[in-house]
């Protein structure tokens, strides 16, 4: 898909770091997706503390819907490139082991 190329997988943000997982897998995380983010997040000694919010947006604009999927990931020291990069390889390869291809739009 060209167009999941032109968005980052993660980014800094607010103090967390956002991982586009929609945009890679198509989809929502499951529940156990994201217990094996925590868990890798902290066995990489990056900090034992965090919370993991996984949104479902819905957009609408005038000819425009789209859904995103983005999991937040913000702990109390503020993200590093180590946390950034763990993110990232977290969300393709949940998206190498299962995606979902967008629908077709008439």
């Amino acid at each position: 898909m060209p167009y999941r190329d032109e968005f980052p997988v993660t980014f800094v943000e607010d103090g967390g770091v956002v991982v586009n997982f929609g945009i890679v897998s198509g989809r929502e995380a499951t529940q156990a997706e994201l217990d094996r983010l925590a868990h890798v997040l902290r066995r990489s000694e990056t900090g034992a503390e965090m919370t993991i919010t996984a949104e479902r947006r819905q957009d609408y604009a005038p000819g425009f819907e789209g859904v995103v999927h983005q999991v937040r990931i913000t702990r109390a020291d503020p993200p590093t490139t180590v946390v950034e990069t763990i993110c990232r390889q977290w969300a393709l390869s949940c998206a190498e082991d299962r995606h979902v291809e967008p629908l077709e739009m008439p």
